[in-house]
């Protein structure tokens, strides 16, 4: 007689250790495998918890189908993502992102377009690693967040094929082939997607400039609002080969290339009235920034295991080239009759070529019975190469600024080495280890015939200990050192304009922060994981703005203020309340903390914010699926600055089609248009308040096909 088995649940380890640690139930789907006499119901777990990240099963999630990796990002648990693409961890900024374990080299504003233009669809994974260890780069004062992306490994020929069509307030597509073939010791993967993203965003940006620093008498009052138009074209593809050289030994090199463009029209206004409500100013405006980049990685790795079990070997060598050029346009015209006075139109032609070398050798060797020694190095060379022109228009002609014009090169080399010990014992298990890293940088101001040098050698210890009480019960404590280096952005002091009225401009006496950061934790079975969670960070960046009324500009700049406290709580809960009907519940309250001299204010208000997500995973039957799935967070601090509070919903569902080898799926995203970035700061003799209406309420119908 056919023995049906409906559900055996696996048995995860609870809170498992460190990459040596089994996945643990969350969010999950269902799937249904026949062998032979014997029907298996087997979890397909959508939120998977760690004691040292959070892993989000991107390839199950309805939600994420047919969006972009900035988008999927946006639902990650504890991640937020700003109106620039900036990351932030449990509030906390200055993150670092890696692509398949690989640190990326690009500017914040490269990556958010990179980000923008990686479908969802060649996602498998996002990792959310809150404390990592001594193996992984000592970058990312919040942590890092690892992107896995999609790799067919099975015998033969596979692969997948998708398509999917988005309407916000303008369309969205994407399309692409991801394909494999693996014959006896070859193989050979390779993939490509072509993604256009049309993007329209209303911004409201408002400014009170006072008397004094009391802030008892208005002196001025400004009023900046556009409308933009971002179209995004992206032709993304990568192509590589393995080889078993024999069993023991496997090499892997592969191409990945990145090619787009970006373009980023706005019209907008520009208003100035006194304290009085006089009209002292009334401009229309117009900007149009034209970006294209080429981007090609070249990737030489491998493993080798040696005869001793568990011992083994890796290496992987990466050369990136990447040219990147945006060209802006700037124009405002007096509407104001009275005003005769005219207004200069500004352009500006920015090249950048990016040049980087990575190469790292990996050691895993067991020492005693359940004992283990992690060992490796790592070198990081990087050349920016920014030779930036702007020009303003002036008696029927252009001529060059020499406030903005600058030719500016970045070279930085770090060299990290890292050992990393393990012990297992019958209910404790230990990790600790040291990363050093020595940093050189060399920056050429060739306009001014400048050049600043520094270079110095960081240590990073981390550790952290996992306690099973009982079979059902663990407690976890951790504590590692991280740094976050100023980008080379950040340091070019000369001026970078969004538009004739505001500009941002580098600091090159930014310092690097550094990060201590502990975490304690309990997890009972695999339904509740709870952890209490502290860092200090020392010479912290925060954002100032200094306005000057004689020409209405704001130009935005980052320094180092003293100090900054972030701690809070996060709680995961997994409740399955029937076989149709699962439930994961991410809950964290944080504060952060600031101390220092910001713009005339010993300390910055402490906002005490909590953030919800709710995770609704439903089985309609065995081909309909469907999630239901909202955030909420308070009002929350980014340096100066206070964010509002928002909230997302977004729902979908899925049917299985052409003998469970095809699927479409229908989603909406942020339903009640309600997740907004809008932010507001009071600091000297200056208010400001910004308001982005983004375009996040997006529906999509997706299609995939398993070749």
């Amino acid at each position: 007689m056919k023995n049906i088995i409906t559900s055996i649940m696996m048995a995860f380890s609870v809170y498992g250790y460190s990459q040596t640690e089994k996945e643990t139930d969350s969010v999950v789907e269902t799937s249904i495998t026949v062998l032979d006499e014997i029907v298996i119901t087997k979890k397909k777990v959508l939120y998977t918890q760690k004691s040292d990240k959070m892993v989000f099963n991107v390839e199950n999630s309805i939600v994420s189908e047919g969006g972009t990796a900035l988008d999927v990002l946006s639902r990650a648990p504890g991640v937020v993502v700003s109106q620039d693409g900036e990351l932030s961890i449990r509030g906390q900024q200055g993150v670092g992102v890696m692509i398949n374990g690989k640190l990326t080299q690009l500017s914040q504003k490269e990556l958010a377009n990179y980000l923008k233009s990686t479908t969802s669809s060649n996602i498998k994974q996002i990792e959310v690693i809150t404390n990592p260890s001594s193996k992984y780069d000592a970058t990312g004062k919040a942590g890092i967040i690892n992107i896995i992306l999609k790799k067919p490994n099975s015998d033969g020929l596979k692969g997948t094929a998708f398509t999917n069509y988005g309407r916000g307030r303008k369309n969205r597509t994407n399309s692409g082939l991801n394909l494999s073939y693996n014959k006896d010791k070859f193989g050979i993967f390779g993939n490509y997607s072509y993604t256009f993203r049309g993007e329209e965003e209303r911004k409201e940006f408002n400014q009170i400039q006072y008397t004094d620093i009391t802030r008892q008498e208005i002196a001025t009052k400004n009023h900046q609002n556009s409308i933009t138009d971002e179209p995004l074209t992206s032709n993304n593809f990568k192509i590589g080969t393995t080889y078993e050289v024999s069993p023991k030994t496997n090499l892997e090199v592969y191409i990945d290339a990145k090619i787009g463009r970006y373009e980023n029209i706005a019209d907008g206004r520009n208003t100035l009235v006194n304290g009085l409500d006089q009209l002292l100013f009334d401009a229309s405006t117009y900007n149009d920034s034209k970006e294209q980049w080429n981007d090609y990685t070249y990737s030489f790795s491998g493993v080798h295991k040696f005869n001793t079990e568990g011992k083994n070997m890796s290496f992987d060598f990466e050369y990136e080239t990447s040219k990147f050029r945006s060209n802006q346009f700037q124009s405002a015209q007096n509407t104001d009759p009275s005003n005769a006075e005219a207004i200069n139109d500004r352009r500006g032609f920015i090249p950048s070529q990016l040049k980087v070398f990575t190469g790292k050798v990996d050691f895993v060797n067991p020492l005693k019975e359940k004992q283990s020694l992690e060992w490796g190095f790592k070198t990081s060379l990087k050349n920016n190469d920014n030779p930036s022109v702007y020009e303003y228009y002036n008696n029927n002609d252009w001529i060059i600024d020499p406030n903005s014009t600058n030719h500016f090169e970045y070279k930085e080399q770090i060299y990290a080495g890292y050992a990393n010990y393990k012990y297992q014992l019958e209910k404790l298990s230990i990790q600790g280890g040291i990363r050093t890293e020595y940093t050189a940088i060399n920056i050429a101001q060739k306009t001014l015939n400048e050049e600043h040098k520094s270079d110095y050698l960081k240590w990073f210890p981390s550790v952290s200990m996992k306690y099973e009480l009982t079979t059902d019960h663990a407690m976890h404590v951790s504590y590692s050192k991280r740094i976050n280096r100023p980008s080379q952005f950040d340091l070019n002091p000369f001026r970078f304009y969004d538009d004739s009225f505001n500009y941002s401009q580098g600091n090159p006496n930014l310092i690097p922060e550094i990060t201590h950061t502990a975490e304690v934790g309990y997890a009972w079975k695999s339904n509740f994981m709870a952890s209490l969670y502290l860092s200090q960070t020392k010479d912290v960046f925060t954002e100032i703005y200094v306005y000057n009324p004689e020409n209405n500009t704001t130009v935005t700049s980052q320094i180092n203020v003293d100090k900054s406290y972030n701690y809070g709580l996060n709680i995961t809960n997994t409740a399955e309340f029937n076989k149709w009907w699962s439930l994961n519940t991410l809950f964290n309250v944080f504060e952060n903390k600031f101390m220092g001299n910001v713009l005339n204010s010993a300390t910055i208000d402490p906002i005490v914010t909590l953030n919800l997500s709710l995770q609704n995973s439903f089985t309609i039957t065995d081909s309909w699926k469907a999630e239901v799935n909202g955030q909420y967070q308070s009002k929350s601090n980014l340096g100066i600055y206070e964010r509002d509070a928002f909230f997302d919903l977004s729902i979908g569902i899925s049917k299985q089609i052409l003998a469970s080898k095809g699927n479409i799926k229908l989603n909406v995203t942020d339903v009640f248009n309600t997740n907004n970035f809008n932010i507001n700061s009071v600091t000297g003799q200056t208010s400001i308040n910004k308001r982005y209406d983004l375009d996040n309420r997006i529906a999509t119908i997706a299609f995939t096909y398993r070749i």
